[in-house]
């Protein structure tokens, strides 16, 4: 979704051999290369353009209430490597160019929901917690990845 919403332009197909770390495996045959092509492009990267409508608002994978300390710091990880993925997708690899005001407040709450998580994935899970202190976790959580929400389609919608 970053390199969707990102200023520069992108080709799909390099970011599709991205996903092998710039080495697109070997397939058998024209229909198999089809195939991916197809669900890469067709399904995947249409489908994610689609959420440049405000109607169709960009949601990041659900996760259930944690019941552990180790789960709700699974679900940070999750969070944290999502909201880098869009970052990185984003920024292509640039370092300086020019933000919208409104979409560089944005990355910037990104970034330290991104620190967020980190400190979540860095606790301690032998350290013990009562079930309030990891109901008040999971709740501090939730509200992260809402705002992590608000976030990414406001700069999706103004950068698209």
């Amino acid at each position: 979704m970053g390199a969707i919403a990102s200023l520069y332009v992108v080709d799909p197909i390099f970011e599709l051999n991205a996903l092998w770390d710039g080495e697109f495996p070997e397939l058998d045959s024209e229909a198999a290369l089809s195939e991916v092509q197809d669900v890469f492009l067709n399904r995947l990267w249409n489908t994610l353009a689609a959420h440049a409508n405000p109607d169709n608002p960009f949601t990041l994978t659900p996760c259930a209430g944690p019941d552990s300390l180790v789960n709700l710091m699974s679900q940070a990880r999750i969070r944290g490597e999502e909201l880098d993925a869009f970052m990185n997708g984003f920024f292509q690899d640039q370092e300086d160019f020019e933000l919208d005001p409104d979409a560089a407040e944005s990355l910037s709450v990104l970034e330290e929901l991104v620190e967020m998580c980190a400190g979540i994935i860095n606790m301690d899970p032998a350290t013990p917690s009562s079930p309030l202190d990891l109901e008040t976790l999971a709740e501090n959580m939730k509200k992260m990845s809402e705002m992590a929400e608000f976030e990414l389609n406001n700069i999706i919608l103004i950068c698209t």
